[in-house]
């Protein structure tokens, strides 16, 4: 789907070198594959930082494919915090790890009595000044299998945290983002705008830095399209 514009977008990306290559998206609506997304970000505003244009682009192809899969989908925001002191290379391991284990407790006919054979996720890893390694996280389900992310210990929510406790010997939280559960239906473009604007946060520039050893700041599914018949 193509949407025709009325008046055009202005949007501005600039092209970087300093901190390995990237470009910046510094607007607030963004167009990729004739679509309009909105994005977090309005430069009259504090706290605010332009968006790493690799990462919402990566963030953004990987719904879309969960939405050639399904008709609707269910996604949610969450953060994990790391063991202080931990190393970027081992910290990015565990977050992979997590995944993967994820993966392994779809594979259970234990939702909707059907094991879940796809998803979509993205995360990226963040570091403030004195503050520790974190990292934001988003993950979109079927959503005749999964409505809802859970609450404490239980549903979603709680795997994940099971699964963290697991891999960080409890020493490390997982937080559920307020405000951060979407439905995303396919064939309402709105739906998936707004739950872009709010992983774009995850994308801005602000925290990410290279290790300087290759380590990835960011990464996601690998999940193709859908192909026609």
């Amino acid at each position: 789907m193509s949407v025709d514009l009325l008046f055009p977008v202005v949007q501005k990306i600039t092209n970087h070198r300093d901190d390995g290559r990237y470009s910046l998206i510094h607007s607030s609506e963004y167009v990729l594959d004739g679509l309009i997304y909105r994005l977090n970000y309005d430069s009259m505003k504090k706290g605010y930082h332009p968006i790493r244009k690799e990462i919402i682009d990566a963030f953004i192809k990987q719904l879309q494919a969960m939405q050639s899969h399904y008709s609707k989908i269910f996604a949610f925001r969450f953060d994990l915090s790391v063991p202080e002191g931990m190393h970027v290379t081992e910290s990015n391991v565990l977050v992979s790890n997590l995944f993967e284990r994820l993966r392994g407790r779809f594979k259970k006919k234990a939702w909707n009595e059907q094991p879940i054979k796809k998803f979509a996720y993205g995360w990226v890893r963040e570091k403030k000044a004195a503050n520790q390694v974190h990292y934001h996280c988003w993950i979109a389900l079927p959503y005749f299998q999964v409505q809802t992310a859970g609450f404490g210990n239980t549903g979603m929510i709680g795997l994940i945290s099971e699964l963290w406790d697991e891999l960080t010997d409890n020493i490390s939280r997982v937080h559920l983002a307020e405000n951060s559960r979407y439905s995303i239906v396919r064939g309402d473009h709105d739906s998936l705008v707004d739950f872009v604007e709010r992983i774009s946060y995850l994308a801005k520039n602000s925290g990410k830095f290279s290790s300087g050893e290759g380590q990835r700041i960011f990464s996601t599914s690998k999940l193709r399209m859908k192909e026609s018949n």
